[in-house]
């Protein structure tokens, strides 16, 4: 199972230094400082917010049927490793090309914007213009809207060159024949309606969540190739919004404009009335980013290139380990020498 996989690559990368809640909060796309930190710091960007809405009991029937195959085995501090047949299991994993930290989830609204239009211009065509829409949120029925009056789309000229853009990007040699009987199928049109995610598994005989893995990576795929071509002109307007603009998250850019007017530490804590530990977490992001400060702000007459050559040395990411070994450095700079010492994709 695919999603298994990509559990077993997680706990992988992960080494032995974080828990089994460790990849569920990942896969969540969950914003805390931890996680972020280990998106960059274990190169796992690609699995970032993957399904934000995971339950903890999916995920640990997953965990538990991956212990019962013999792939896994979690101690009793609750740290997972693979066993012989699991590192076996991981080595038949595809390469996905998928990119959560860039896209956070946002792909699946691209998506909804792509059904809806599809399923319009469809009806339009066949001039059958009451129908009931496929997406029922209201933002994004209300941006479909306010989109299409941009545009003369009730003309055999727009619908046509909807038709040859989406045909067009659907041609890239990335995209499996299996990534387009997914897309195709989820779509509904004038007369044809898209199937669920149950009736697609039966008639692929594939898992759901599986399936669900593959339409994500077409959709970062289509949007990877739709960024780099610029005369697909309509499906470049409704990628709007769909990239993260910024490889920091929400609350870290607002600690970061503030830094970069002047502001201190204490100042930004006080002016936005955060924990200090949560502006440690912005800044050990911004670090992880290559956000323009210097580390050496938090490290008063100490030599960060010296203790960077130290702490790679020891091969470790674990706070506490490293914590034992640099008694005198707190928690938050050791973070901050994590995090741009680190490997990151």
């Amino acid at each position: 199972m695919l999603f298994q996989q990509i559990i077993l690559h997680i706990v992988n990368q992960m080494n032995e230094e974080r828990s089994i809640s460790a990849p569920f909060h990942l896969i969540r796309g969950k914003r805390s400082g931890q996680t972020i930190q280990d998106v960059k710091i274990y190169r796992l960007t690609n699995y970032f917010s993957l399904f934000p809405k995971l339950t903890k009991t999916a995920y640990d029937n997953h965990v538990q049927q991956m212990i019962q195959s013999n792939w896994l085995i979690i101690d009793e501090k609750g740290i997972p490793k693979l066993t012989s047949s699991g590192k076996v299991k991981l080595l038949n994993m595809p390469q996905l090309k998928l990119n959560g930290w860039l896209y956070r989830g946002n792909e699946r609204i691209f998506f909804q914007r792509l059904s809806l239009v599809t399923q319009t211009l469809s009806h339009v065509h066949a001039k059958k213009l009451s129908f009931t829409p496929i997406q029922k949120d209201e933002k994004v029925q209300l941006w479909v809207r306010q989109f299409l009056q941009n545009f003369s789309y009730k003309s055999e000229e727009f619908i046509n060159q909807y038709h040859q853009e989406l045909l067009s990007v659907c041609q890239s040699d990335k995209l499996s024949k299996l990534h387009l009987v997914i897309l195709s199928h989820r779509l509904t049109g004038y007369g044809v309606s898209g199937v669920t995610w149950q009736q697609l598994s039966h008639e692929l005989q594939e898992d759901e969540i599986d399936l669900q893995i593959l339409l994500q990576e077409s959709l970062h795929i289509l949007l990877d190739e739709i960024s780099i071509r610029p005369t697909l002109s309509i499906l470049s307007n409704m990628t709007e919004g769909i990239k993260s603009s910024t490889p920091l998250t929400d609350s870290a850019k607002k600690t970061s404009d503030l830094f970069e007017k002047g502001y201190t530490f204490e100042q930004i804590s006080s002016i936005r009335q955060l924990k200090n530990s949560t502006i440690e977490d912005h800044f050990v992001e911004m670090a992880m980013n290559g956000t323009l400060f210097s580390v050496e702000l938090f490290f008063p007459n100490q030599d960060v290139p010296s203790l960077l050559y130290d702490i790679k040395k020891l091969n470790t990411k674990k706070l506490r380990t490293l914590k034992e070994l640099f008694p005198n450095h707190t928690y938050f700079q050791l973070r901050l020498l994590l995090a741009i010492g680190g490997d990151s994709n």
